[in-house]
């Protein structure tokens, strides 16, 4: 090679490395926002059937939602859901119409997602999700609090249950730690040392107590079924295991059936532990 050709390559390779430095210290920039995907969804208008909460978090408000159509007196069983990435509950609430007299659903969105905002993080949702839960069980004490946490929202179900007594815990398409989930995604980056947001399942389940239930999806290319598996073999007590038909990783929610499931082991979980939690 002559000393042109090899000056030429070793700028090419150069400008090669550079690029991809670029992608990586973007990627570890913005990891929160492309995490959670916060990018603006349309206004989701809710009905009467709804009231709202929030509470100050640096850089604005984060936004909840509680439902409960036949009225606070009547609710008795209330389910604390955490959404997958980019959900917007409140797109999540027109499933609740499956949802029996006497339960009720609670939410909030993600800093920075929908209308909260601030800055989103692995810290940050879980703090927000023991908020919520300790405005919950003040704002309906004789309420049974369950609670639910899909995809990326499992991560802060599990880190919330593993603090605080619930009379249960339920999973949707949930995965061993982000960290494995975002090395099919990029496969080329140092993950380990950018990933900041590693949510690891793994290690926080083995505070959790809770009556627990897990719901697959019949086809899962986002979290794929061998990090649901490791996560069900490692987890610390018994757990119901449950997929459902013609799912996949995106539907799975808006299936009649996976509410139906959800409802059904949130009252065998409090037959087999009456008091109210």
């Amino acid at each position: 090679m002559s000393s042109k050709a090899y000056r030429v390559a070793l700028s090419a390779s150069g400008a090669a490395l550079g690029a991809i430095a670029a992608y990586w210290a973007l990627l570890a920039a913005r990891q929160g926002h492309i995490l959670f995907d916060t990018r603006k969804l349309p206004v989701v208008a809710l009905s009467g059937d709804f009231s709202t909460y929030s509470h100050t978090v640096p850089g604005g408000m984060v936004r909840g939602y509680v439902y409960h159509p036949h009225g606070e007196a009547a609710l008795q069983d209330l389910f604390v859901y955490f959404a997958g990435r980019g959900e917007d509950v409140r797109a999540t609430a027109k499933a609740l119409h499956w949802l029996p007299e006497g339960f009720g659903f609670a939410a909030v969105n993600y800093r920075g997602m929908a209308d909260s905002e601030g800055h989103p993080s692995e810290i940050a949702s879980v703090a927000d999700a023991v908020q919520l839960a300790n405005h919950l069980r003040k704002a309906f004490p004789h309420a049974r609090l369950h609670v639910v946490g899909r995809s990326l929202g499992s991560g802060v179900a599990i880190q919330l249950v593993a603090q605080q007594k619930f009379s249960s815990l339920q999973l949707i398409t949930p995965y061993d730690s982000m960290l494995e989930v975002a090395k099919k995604r990029f496969p080329l980056v140092p993950l380990s040392l950018l990933l900041r947001h590693q949510f690891n399942s793994l290690a926080h389940c083995i505070g959790v107590a809770a009556k627990t239930q897990v719901l697959l999806a019949e086809r899962d290319d986002v979290v794929l079924p061998e990090r649901s598996a490791k996560l069900i073999a490692a987890w610390p007590t018994p757990v119901s295991v449950r997929t459902i038909a013609g799912s996949d990783h995106h539907s799975i929610i808006g299936f009649e059936e996976t509410w139906l499931l959800l409802v059904d082991f949130a009252l065998t979980a409090v037959l087999a532990m009456p008091e109210a939690v």
